[in-house]
């Protein structure tokens, strides 16, 4: 091993081509990716050669103090406020988060970043991130790619919230399947999930983004099991928080929507299908 790596150590320099530094690209060379030395050696999109660059950057120490890096360091306190919003967000669709296909978090992230670039008020560094003025922004946020919500319920669905109560009603019609419930899953049973929490705005407090209050817990609905080839019956469902306490504007409240599918282990005990489920938000208020 150690052989190969001398060797590689004297070869490699004959194959890099320089380009702007720090960054060349390695030409007609041994081909892999990893550390070597004091080099990475890694692909990247948009070439198909390997990109090599040198090992290092500022310390963490610098970061904090020279006033070269003054811009990174706001960009980074405000990317903290984006992330504890994004949080919150997670928090209030509890637990539908589970039946997205995918990290749906790096998308509310760049959302709830648009909104932070919105506030004309506060100095770069400290802008908040005021969801609550845009919360229609939300609504009818997929939590999946391959299979949305929407191509699975054929049917607009209604629901209202009410904040002065803390509580969410959501109607669901009559759905009959191959009509306006087509299953793509091989599964025997459905059910929906229904979801409303509270979620928080992010605004600067003088150290950092950190809110303490600590909201109500989500409240959840699971309806029946039942099979894939009945319909399901219309039904009203209302959701009621917990508690009000901490609520006032900068909170936004979010109700959700999920169906996921389910296989029989025993006559008595239903197990939830991976990968078989779907989920939306429906409304913020």
């Amino acid at each position: 091993m150690n052989i190969l790596i001398l060797y590689l150590a004297w070869v490699i320099p004959h194959f890099i081509t320089k380009t702007v530094k720090p960054m060349a690209f390695l030409s007609n060379g041994p081909e892999f990716t990893g550390s070597l030395g004091n080099m990475s050696f890694y692909k990247m999109k948009g070439t198909d050669k390997i990109v090599v660059r040198k090992k290092g950057g500022a310390s963490k120490e610098q970061i904090k103090t020279l006033p070269a890096f003054a811009r990174t360091r706001e960009n980074n306190a405000e990317f903290s406020g984006c992330a504890n919003t994004v949080k919150s967000i997670r928090n209030a669709l509890f637990p539908l988060n589970k039946l997205a296909d995918y990290n749906f978090t790096p998308t509310l992230t760049t959302l709830a970043k648009n909104i932070q670039l919105l506030d004309n008020v506060n100095e770069r560094g400290k802008r908040a991130v005021n969801f609550s003025q845009y919360r229609y922004l939300l609504e009818g946020f997929q939590l999946n790619k391959d299979i949305i919500f929407d191509s699975v319920v054929k049917y607009p669905l209604k629901g209202t919230i009410e904040r002065e109560t803390g509580s969410a009603t959501i109607d669901i019609p009559h759905l009959h399947p191959q009509l306006n419930l087509e299953f793509p899953w091989k599964a025997p049973l459905y059910r929906f999930v229904i979801g409303f929490g509270v979620f928080t705005d992010s605004a600067y407090n003088g150290a950092n983004y950190k809110d303490k209050i600590i909201l109500p817990r989500a409240n959840t609905v699971y309806t029946d099991w039942q099979p894939v080839q009945q319909a399901f019956e219309a039904q009203v469902f209302t959701l009621q928080l917990n508690s009000l306490s901490g609520i006032d504007d900068t909170k936004s409240m979010l109700l959700s929507i999920g169906i996921q599918m389910g296989t029989p282990i025993t006559n008595a005990f239903i197990q939830e299908v991976k990968y078989a489920s779907c989920a939306k938000i429906l409304t913020v208020g």
